[in-house]
């Protein structure tokens, strides 16, 4: 599948922009809003984002917009794009990209199938990321994988929305629970999800490409784990709350520690009771329940 390149250069007016904002926290937020139009993965620099998106999910006008609407004041930019060769991406990340990570205290190791494996540890994950999200080093991620490695999940019927390649319902399958349906709206997730549960040695009982539409009818689950941004999450969390039952708990994470009053009072509008939220580096967590 060829793939595009968008080379983005930012600029801002340090001296209008909020101390707490730093160049990262802009490349952070840029590319949580690219993520929300296709864009599949990203390099990261001073001042300057590569993404890169299949050349046929590619929207120019699409981009244009977000870009000359993003909501900070005295914000400026200017990008390229070009069309890549095709590269095998699992090899990229095998040079480049995913080291070996440790969560939980040390609970757990996430890594590639070309690391060494440690043994010694209680938990390990391997995942082959190809070009789906989801490996652990992302600060949303690891909240999530955190929270799963801290609670008792057995018997738990699990669903993962936006799944990715399916970390944390994989981890949430080790770790006990009685079934997962993992979802995503990315055929290159779909694929991914079911090499790495066959990597794990779990079985996945339901793996669907689509969207939250797909719940309509659905028995409730006990735990439903969404990673994924925040006007989605705003959006699809009536249909989560659909398929949840007295007790159940939706972990939601994707965004940023100034939205946690956003999601909470849509949470609280759908009957929902916050619990518990987690912040690392203004990525955040939001953990409610049904009561």
């Amino acid at each position: 599948m060829p793939y595009l390149q968008l080379t983005l250069h930012y600029h801002y007016p340090t001296t209008e922009t909020p101390s707490s904002l730093s160049d990262e926290d802009l490349s952070d937020w840029l590319i949580s809003e690219l993520g929300t139009i296709g864009f599949e993965s990203f390099e990261q620099s001073e001042g300057a984002i590569k993404a890169f998106i299949p050349e046929q999910d590619y929207n120019e006008e699409g981009t244009r917009e977000l870009l000359s609407s993003f909501p900070l004041e005295g914000f400026s930019y200017e990008y390229t794009t070009e069309l890549l060769p095709e590269v095998n991406w699992n090899e990229e990340w095998e040079k480049n990209y995913f080291q070996p990570i440790l969560l939980g205290e040390g609970q757990c190791l996430i890594r590639a199938p070309f690391h060494e494996p440690q043994p010694e540890l209680p938990l390990e994950i391997i995942i082959s990321p190809k070009m789906a999200f989801g490996t652990g080093n992302h600060e949303t991620t690891s909240l999530i994988c955190s929270w799963l490695l801290g609670h008792d999940l057995r018997g738990l019927r699990v669903l993962d929305m936006g799944c990715g390649t399916g970390i944390l319902g994989i981890i949430a399958l080790k770790r006990g629970a009685g079934s997962l349906t993992a979802i995503d709206i990315d055929p290159w997730a779909y694929e991914n999800v079911q090499e790495n549960a066959s990597l794990n040695n779990v079985s996945i009982d339901e793996i669907i490409c689509g969207d939250a539409s797909t719940l309509e009818s659905k028995a409730p689950y006990d735990l439903i784990l969404a990673n994924i941004t925040r006007n989605i999450l705003l959006e699809d969390m009536p249909r989560y709350t659909a398929v949840m039952h007295s007790g159940s708990r939706l972990l939601l994470s994707g965004f940023y520690e100034e939205d946690i009053p956003l999601l909470v009072a849509r949470g609280e509008e759908l009957g929902l009771q916050l619990v518990a939220k987690m912040v690392h580096n203004r990525w955040s967590l939001v953990e409610l329940l049904y009561p």
